[in-house]
């Protein structure tokens, strides 16, 4: 009697799947880390970014009025491979993670901004940096929503998370989930090797003070 359209069909396929693993997982003892559980409402939540991209190709008005446009970058991964250390080739652009409590950024609470290692793409604040105790750099948001682009990620059987990627070159950041800080209650799980710092420049009032001593 009602037809459903394309994209309804595969949000349905998509939340029938994620609701299958996630009782498959439900047990803490069987997910000591909380992942699943809270990867499930953030994939619900955010629009699949195929979707997005396939109906731009289609309706043209749509496109011209998304926010946050982001131009896109091609990568030349051989470039990549002399500019970045194996570790931050690996994390970027084979969707490795680095192992906890070891990267540079995870107890690092300096001014600036966290900067995308491919493209320098801004991508995170200082001021949204949080420590979730995870062992990897944790934000509550980033800089702009257009800034990242995320995806259903099911590498691991049993297990289905949301990744977090750079929205100019798709780089590989890390993965969001849904038990972070109020008042959006998001954890954006970052890998350092993902990710750059750029200091804040000092402001006049700290250069004054600074002067007087």
């Amino acid at each position: 009697m009602f037809s459903l359209s394309r994209h309804a069909l595969q949000h349905t396929r998509n939340f029938a799947l994620i609701a299958a693993a996630a009782a498959k997982w439900r047990h803490p003892n069987r997910n000591p880390l909380g992942v699943l559980a809270a990867a499930v409402p953030i994939a619900h939540c955010f629009a699949d970014t195929r979707h997005d991209s396939d109906e731009a190709k289609t309706n043209p008005s749509k496109a011209n009025n998304m926010e946050n446009k982001t131009e896109k970058v091609t990568v030349n991964k051989e470039e990549l491979r002399k500019r970045l250390t194996p570790l931050q080739y690996q994390v970027t652009q084979e969707a490795g993670t680095e192992r906890p409590y070891t990267g540079c950024y995870n107890k690092h609470y300096e001014k600036g901004v966290y900067q995308c290692i491919v493209c320098h793409q801004d991508l995170f604040s200082s001021d949204t940096k949080y420590d979730s105790g995870c062992g990897w750099p944790a934000f509550n948001d980033v800089l702009d929503k257009g800034k990242v682009t995320l995806h259903r990620d099911a590498s691991i059987p049993g297990m289905v998370r949301t990744e977090v990627r750079c929205s100019k070159c798709s780089a590989h950041m890390g993965h969001v989930f849904d038990d972070g800080p109020p008042p959006k209650h998001h954890r954006f799980c970052i890998n350092s090797a993902s990710i750059d710092f750029v200091k804040s420049a000092p402001t006049a009032a700290s250069t004054t003070t600074s002067s007087k001593k």
